[in-house]
């Protein structure tokens, strides 16, 4: 028998997000299998129009949206799952073209992989994942096609997009056949535009599966590595940044904001990353081979505490929140910092569990020393 390939497609749907937050949201509807063979016809139909020897080949599709963040993963597990049922639904030795519907049970996929993440946040473009299967000579003509067909006339047709919007639950704005390599190279538009170009590139090397090691850094002074089928990432305490890190050039004056926009490019790529399913391994500058395992650093400082410095001072700024909580104990400053998002909870209760006890300052806004440039504690006025 010939070699059976797979190539990769989608509907990219633009939505109305508003649906999917506020206190009415709504997220796309899950089909059964009645309804997703209804929305598969139309989208077969559309393609066997522009590409009639796709009926030479098998065409796989669960009834369910996924957001992109699901779908460009390390392994491309979605397509992974899709690919696993069309061969469980085709064992025999001689290959039959079919359209494979995959609808739900009690409301959920046969795979794990094929059941949309309800922890990530709905945006603009929702993606209707498309397995096209078949004899690879067919499938390699196919895809040669759909590389150079798709860009100009890949619009799905009105009776399709109105199927989508009425099995799903969804206001269609446009709707369009996209090939994975297209997805992706508009993720990578999307992030260049907003200056995360290396963010693209180090999620690209985890769904490449890229062997080796790819070293990035951004202009802020942030590097990762992507190594070893994970994203190593390196924190920089506010001392250490200050001083010997990404920050040591920056004026006295400013390092207050320039820290805060590290901090907050740092906490963007680990979400990013970490939404799309990636592998992220912290580390300390220059301790490689030491991960920081827990949910918060503790940093003992080399500061000696100032007569009237409270206990515990939590420095945040606007919308990053709290980016460090110094603790003093007699001459003992401890620096701690939220690595996770369940760090700061973690934090206090570490906090709380040392026995620490005494005022709580708020700032609102990072104490240092501008001269030594390291963190310091907040200190109550002088008592006449």
């Amino acid at each position: 028998m010939a070699p059976i390939e797979h190539k990769y497609i989608l509907v990219g749907i633009e939505t109305d997000p508003t649906r999917y937050h506020g206190e009415n949201a709504s997220r796309p509807g899950l089909l059964e299998r009645g309804a997703t063979e209804q929305v598969l016809a139309h989208v077969a139909a559309d393609l066997t129009g522009m590409f009639p020897a796709i009926n030479r080949c098998s065409l796989s599709m669960a009834g369910a949206l996924f957001d992109q963040t699901q779908v460009l993963r390390p392994q491309l597990p979605v397509y992974k799952a899709l690919e696993a049922l069309q061969q469980s639904a085709n064992p025999g030795s001689d290959f039959e073209a079919r359209l494979l519907s995959i609808g739900t049970s009690e409301g959920q996929m046969p795979l794990s992989d094929l059941q949309p993440l309800e922890s990530i946040p709905l945006g603009l473009l929702q993606i209707l994942p498309l397995l096209v299967s078949g004899p690879a000579k067919d499938v390699d003509d196919l895809a040669a096609e759909m590389e150079h067909r798709f860009l100009e006339q890949g619009q799905l047709s009105p009776h399709s997009a109105k199927g989508l919007e009425s099995h799903f639950k969804i206001s269609v704005n446009h709707a369009r056949f996209m090939t994975i390599t297209d997805l992706n190279a508009m993720l990578r538009l999307q992030l260049e535009h907003f200056g995360f170009l290396p963010l693209w590139e180090l999620l690209d090397a985890a769904m490449t599966t890229v062997e080796g090691v790819l070293e990035v850094s951004t202009p802020a002074g942030l590097r990762f590595k992507w190594q070893d089928g994970s994203v190593h990432s390196f924190f920089e305490s506010f001392d250490w940044w200050a001083s010997r890190g990404a920050g040591r050039l920056v004026p006295d004056q400013e390092l207050q904001s320039a820290y805060v926009d590290w901090t907050r490019e740092y906490r963007r790529y680990q979400t990013m990353l970490s939404a799309h399913g990636v592998t992220v391994c912290q580390h300390l500058p220059g301790l490689e081979d030491a991960e920081l395992g827990e949910s918060f650093l503790v940093e003992e400082s080399t500061v000696l505490p100032g007569e009237n410095a409270v206990a515990v001072t939590e420095h945040s700024v606007d919308d990053v929140g709290i980016l460090a909580v110094t603790v003093v104990n007699g001459e003992r400053q401890m620096n701690c910092y939220p690595l996770k998002a369940s760090g700061l909870n973690d934090l206090h209760r570490f906090i709380r569990k040392q026995g620490y006890s005494g005022d709580i300052a708020y700032p609102g806004h990072i104490c240092y020393d501008k001269g030594a440039r390291q963190l310091i504690a907040e200190t109550l006025p002088r008592k006449r």
